[in-house]
């Protein structure tokens, strides 16, 4: 029995692939550094930290730095983003049935809070953490403090680095097939959904 729900934000409760895709090209060409393809890109987040992306292609600016050409970017489309079809009536459900739901993204909070609140889905998560790149050692603590068990917990997220923070915690790694990242990276979940309310169906 579930009794944790963990689950990333960008591409797996939020529909933001494209805008995050447009961002993030904007942030290396500033730089005169070509992208990488979506599946370059994931497939070289190892860690599940960006910055590993940037410096294998020579890019040694800060966070702060690459953040400053990033955030306005992804913000002046974020009103265009919305929840994948499902999220919002799956997310209730697993409420009222008791399910903590926990929120663990590598997005800053103020890029995200605001969204919560607007689609009213902010008092459903027991607990959030943001700009989160050890996803492993954030699930792995939050599940200790709950006095929840490893087999209790799953976690759904969208990218390769997701599945194995969830794998590396010992808990069920779902992956979501939101249709922007290859599902060739995805090897390795011990779940497959392509729509959110398949949770529903995973006991």
């Amino acid at each position: 029995m579930v009794k944790i729900l963990f689950c990333d934000w960008n591409g797996t409760l939020l529909d933001d692939m494209p805008i995050w895709d447009e961002a993030r090209r904007k942030t290396f060409l500033a730089f005169g550094v070509e992208p990488p393809t979506v599946a370059d890109y994931f497939r070289e987040l190892e860690s599940g930290d960006y910055l590993e992306v940037y410096r294998k292609r020579g890019i040694t600016a800060s966070r702060d730095e690459l953040n400053a050409i990033y955030e306005p970017a992804y913000e002046e489309r974020l009103a265009d983003a919305t929840l994948f079809s499902g999220v919002m009536v799956t997310l209730r459900r697993l409420y009222k049935n008791g399910i903590r739901l926990v929120l663990v993204t590598s997005q800053q909070n103020a890029l995200v809070v605001p969204l919560l609140s607007k689609f009213g889905i902010d008092h459903l998560f027991d607990e959030c953490a943001f700009h989160i790149f050890d996803k492993k050692t954030v699930i792995t603590e939050i599940a200790q403090r709950n006095s929840v068990t490893p087999d209790q917990c799953s976690f759904v997220g969208d990218s390769p680095s997701d599945i194995r923070h969830a794998k590396k915690a010992g808990i069920t790694a779902i992956a979501f097939l939101g249709g922007h990242i290859p599902e060739e990276l995805l090897v390795g979940a011990d779940r497959y959904i392509r729509t959110f309310e398949e949770i529903l169906n995973l006991s």
